[in-house]
């Protein structure tokens, strides 16, 4: 089979289960912000995203390890893809319950100081017991996708999500928020059990069996290719969002929280197929490289540009119908979502490129440069989010601004290395994609804000930005990047030409 019909083939299985779970969703997130209201939809919220972000963290670097090594299965052979998942899954299971055991003891402390709302201590105990569940359940979901297995990925991700959203509306509806959060934790612990059922017959019948063998060495192994990864895709990320999370707790409210998560939630509409396929994306990647260049080349481009063009229209769509939407699916009550969510949606439409681009450095193993690049981006949307959300009326606003900037950061500074490879009809194609989106992102975030009598009044000084962004898009980044690569490594640099 070719790579891009395994791709696709395994991307349609995905994409089936995506679509399953985005459509639960859209039934039932909007239930529960009708049954729990802003305020308490604001403290759910905080929670989810505190278990997601808990689950990013505890990562370590090893599931990039066991993704591109997985995929090399028949390469590797089964003792040593069975020793790479048993170190791997016991790397993660060690820190989530380390987190666990840290969020559970200090529950008050992070309340208080962090949130700035005492009320919200019970919650962050239960947060701590779906953190300790959460990556027995999740981890084995990457064995699958490493092994090409979609089709049992696919249905274990379904009944997960199906599951975890169903449970949280009815509980939501009959025990208030209370009921919302026990449904994550009784999710948790049914994901288990299944990814037990599922998993368990693909790995006996490849002949893969978990195991701990020269622990230590292992360990480097995994962490030498996944941790400079991890710090900065994964884990600055996530020490950035939670704290910044908090300061908007605290200068706009828990609704400005609830307004996240339904700008979150209308974006997630959008974000079905990228998020599906990316289980197949590296480890088709690998399997392409591994066959010959050009195989990979092509496999790269057609991924990105296929990805990119994919999302652009309902991107636009959703960015200049939010209103409706938002009223029709979640009431009243969440108009002041409207802006966040046209925001979101085209920084969701950023942070997907930039995964891409991302995968690419990982299949060829520069996995510092994406931890630079990725570095600069947190810190950027760190120092701008410090200044933003505590200007009046911004909170919420101010968040989701400095996140897209950093998003914007970061995709500038890896975008020259990951596509420096393809053809140059194929970067061509990538410059006329790259201006339309800026045009038509900036246009749309435009009406957004002033509203369609404004108009034209937009279309000059839009005009002018592009032009402006171009500049930075194509040029200063990678010649930035050029210089930091050439102090870091000793090599002679002259002005912006390394020799």
């Amino acid at each position: 089979m070719s790579i891009i019909r395994g791709f696709v083939k395994g991307g349609s299985w995905l994409t089936l289960a995506s679509v399953a779970s985005k459509l639960v969703s859209v039934l039932t997130i909007p239930l529960l912000a009708r049954a729990l209201g802003p305020e308490a939809l604001g403290i759910y919220s905080i929670i989810f995203v505190l278990t997601q972000s808990a689950q990013s963290f505890s990562s370590v670097g090893a599931d990039v390890a066991m993704q591109r090594d997985g995929a090399r299965y028949e390469l590797l052979g089964a003792t040593k893809v069975g020793n790479i998942f048993g170190v791997g899954l016991s790397l993660i299971c060690l820190a989530s319950v380390i987190v666990a055991m840290l969020i559970a003891c200090y529950r008050s402390f992070l309340a208080q100081h962090w949130l700035g709302q005492p009320s919200v201590v019970p919650w962050l105990g239960l947060a701590a017991i779906v953190i300790g569940l959460q990556p027995f359940g999740a981890v084995p979901l990457t064995f699958l996708s490493s092994l090409k297995d979609f089709r049992a990925y696919a249905i274990r991700s379904t009944l997960g999500h199906v599951v975890t959203n169903l449970l949280t509306v009815i509980l939501g509806y009959g025990f208030g928020l209370y009921g919302a959060l026990l449904g994550l934790v009784f999710s948790a612990m049914m994901q288990i059990f299944w990814s037990f059922l599922i998993v368990r017959p693909v790995l006996s019948a490849k002949g893969i069996v978990l195991r701990l063998d020269n622990y230590v060495r292992e360990a480097k192994s995994i962490l030498k290719l996944g941790l400079p990864y991890y710090f900065g895709h994964t884990l600055l990320g996530s020490v950035a969002g939670l704290p910044l999370m908090g300061l908007v707790s605290q200068y706009g409210g828990l609704q400005d929280l609830g307004y996240l998560r339904i700008s979150e939630s209308l974006a997630a509409l959008l974000g079905f197929i990228p998020t599906a396929i990316a289980p197949a994306t590296i480890t088709y990647l690998s399997s392409s490289m591994a066959q010959s260049t050009e195989a990979y080349q092509s496999f790269k481009s057609m991924h990105l540009r296929g990805l990119w063009i994919t999302l652009l229209l309902p991107t636009i769509l959703v960015s200049l119908s939010a209103s409706p939407l938002i009223y029709f699916l979640y009431g009243e009550a969440y108009e002041s979502a409207n802006l966040l969510s046209s925001i979101y949606v085209w920084m969701f439409l950023a942070s997907t490129i930039t995964s891409c681009l991302i995968q690419y450095l990982v299949v060829i193993g520069k996995t510092f440069r994406v931890g630079i690049a990725s570095t600069l981006g947190v810190a950027t949307w760190i120092i701008t989010a410090f200044y933003l959300i505590p200007m009046p009326s911004m909170g919420a606003k101010g968040y989701l601004i400095s996140q897209f900037i950093g998003q914007i950061v970061g995709l500038v500074l890896v975008w020259q290395p990951a596509v420096r490879d393809l053809h140059v009809y194929d970067k061509k194609r990538l410059k006329i994609v790259s201006v339309m989106t800026i045009s038509i992102c900036t246009l749309s975030l435009g009406i957004a804000y002033q509203g369609f009598d404004s108009f034209l009044q937009l279309i000059s000084a839009s005009l002018a930005g592009c032009i402006f962004c171009l500049v930075l898009f194509f040029q200063i980044p990678y010649l930035i990047m050029t210089k930091l690569s050439c102090l870091m490594t000793g090599r002679r640099c002259y002005v912006f030409i390394c020799k």
